[in-house]
Order: C-alpha cells, then sequence, then structure tokens
C-alpha cells in the first residue's frame, strides 16, 4: 500500500522556510529590556563598537546566540541573565541584527540631537 504523497509534501513545506527579509522589532517585554541596554551603548559612545560586532555577527547570528548560550554562566556573575538569556533567543532570529542596529544608530542620532540643542 503506497503512502499518500500530500502528507509527506505538507509536512515537508515549511522545513526549509526562513523569515521574510527586513528588520523583526522584539515583543513589548524585551523592547523595554534592549531599549535599557541599546541606550547604555548610547550613552557610553560605544555605538560604533557595538555596530562593527553586531554586523559581523549577521553572517552566524544563530551560531552567535548558541555561544551566546554557552557563556550565560558566565555572563551571570557581572549582569542580568534574564536579559541576556531574552537577547540569545532575539538573535536567533533573522532579522534581529538589522533591528538591533537601525535602533542603536537611531538613538545615537536622537541623543547627538539633544547635545546640539543643549549646546546653542
Amino acid at each position: 500500500m503506497a503512502a499518500d504523497p500530500r502528507g509527506w509534501k505538507a509536512t515537508l513545506r515549511h522545513a526549509f522556510g526562513v523569515d521574510a527579509p527586513g528588520a523583526v522589532a522584539p515583543d513589548a517585554e524585551d523592547l523595554s529590556r534592549f531599549e535599557a541596554l541599546l541606550q547604555r551603548i548610547v550613552a557610553r559612545d560605544m555605538t560604533g563598537p557595538a555596530v562593527l560586532v553586531l554586523e559581523s555577527w549577521r553572517p552566524l547570528n544563530g551560531v552567535t546566540a548558541q555561544a551566546m548560550h554557552a557563556l550565560t554562566p558566565f555572563v551571570g556573575l557581572m549582569a542580568d541573565v534574564a536579559t541576556w538569556e531574552r537577547l540569545t533567543l532575539y538573535l536567533q532570529r533573522r532579522g534581529s541584527i538589522p533591528w538591533l542596529i537601525e535602533r542603536l544608530e537611531r538613538l545615537a542620532l536622537e541623543r547627538a540631537g539633544a547635545t546640539r540643542s543643549s549646546r546653542d
């Protein structure tokens, strides 16, 4: 008796699917966590190095996220583990890095504009 070919085709239809291209914004809970992290990066004038690191991670963001999972016990000694774990889960999504870069650059521009207006 032959198996129904529509069964396995239906199963495999989305086996190799990927996310749509473009930036993927985090959900509301993650947004507040990441916003605070990104604002600290901008406040320390580390936007350039952060963008450089994120751009270098872009081709392997899934692998990078897995490496971050391995570092969780060590990060727990210095930082908030819950934010770290949420960030690693978010970085597994294909459009996460473009969103982080766009948001970092927007925050840096807002800070630069605020600095200029306070000087005037």
